[in-house]
């Protein structure tokens, strides 16, 4: 996600932009007002999604229009000033420092964006007039919220790095995917399509059966009846066992890595190196580590024997 470490300056409207910016931008782990605030705009984005749930309830949003639409406007005020406030302290990381460009950079960045979808509803028909049905529609788009937690979670971004550092496997894999949909649709198209012109007369019509075959689904709604078909079909219906499977262990792989990356970078955090020994020092008992004791301890001999 990039450096979000505050830009020194001097003044006190810099000071109160730092001030923000760390309420806002910085680790979760910072101070006790850094979580505070995490926690309760987590839990506002929870409740929306809660609310927009009930919404498309007709009884339950008859009984409680007032209460949705206080609520609403409530959550809306909040998200828009933590969303100005964003924007206006963005300049603070060095990856956006430059007053105009920087903002807009931060603007067209894609938890911006998220924020900025989620708010559509509630400022688009004030500007142009919506009719109440494509209103209701529009109000769903509020679902959008739940992404921003994906800011506020470690889980998350370990997801997303995964999917980068895997992105050339998991785009092959694809490619293979589409390939194997495509061969299976074309083949029971030819094999099937004089005595099921009405599920396989086309690629297109048989490309629902090959997916729900290649996703191990399989509803049966559409089915080869034919022996070469049959045949086939078992071919394709085993195959998209490895098939899937190949995804799941390249991030399954991924995930492993990436634990133990972060693992590793939180004792590295935990534990500080004497300077005179090179031994490892836990931070908080002061405790020596055990292996670069040992080790501290025989090149301390070997200096005395000299």
């Amino acid at each position: 996600m990039g450096d979000t470490t505050a830009i020194p300056l001097e003044g006190w409207y810099d000071t109160i932009q730092g001030d923000v910016y760390t309420l806002l931008e910085s680790p979760a782990g910072t101070n006790r007002v850094r979580k505070a605030v995490i926690f309760f705009i987590a839990s506002l984005i929870l409740l929306n999604v809660v609310v927009v749930i009930l919404e498309t309830v007709n009884s339950v949003y008859l009984e409680y229009t007032t209460f949705f639409h206080v609520f609403d406007l409530v959550t809306v005020i909040v998200f828009s000033i933590e969303y100005i406030l964003r924007i206006w302290c963005c300049v603070r990381n060095p990856l956006y420092s430059d007053p105009v460009q920087g903002r807009i950079r931060y603007a067209l960045s894609p938890y911006a964006l998220t924020d900025a979808i989620a708010l559509t509803p509630f400022y688009l028909p004030l500007i142009i007039p919506i009719e109440f049905r494509l209103l209701r529609l529009l109000r769903l788009l509020r679902i959008f919220r739940v992404l921003r937690l994906g800011k506020y979670s470690n889980a998350f971004e370990m997801f997303v790095s995964v999917l980068r550092s895997k992105r050339e496997e998991i785009v092959i894999t694809v490619i293979m995917a589409i390939m194997v949909l495509i061969l299976a649709s074309s083949t029971l198209y030819v094999v099937e399509r004089d005595v099921q012109p009405e599920a396989f007369g086309s690629i297109p019509h048989a490309m629902w059966w090959a997916v729900s075959a290649l996703s191990t689904v399989g509803y049966g709604d559409v089915v080869p009846i034919t022996p070469p078909g049959k045949f086939f079909a078992a071919i394709v219906a085993i195959s998209a066992i490895g098939l899937f499977a190949l995804p799941a262990g390249l991030l399954a792989h991924g995930f492993a890595d990436a634990y133990h990356s972060m693992k590793h970078e939180h004792d590295t955090d935990k534990t500080l190196t004497c300077p005179r020994c090179g031994a490892g020092i836990d931070r908080r008992t002061g405790a020596v580590q055990e292996t670069q004791k040992k080790g501290a301890e025989k090149e301390t001999h070997e200096e005395m024997d000299r």
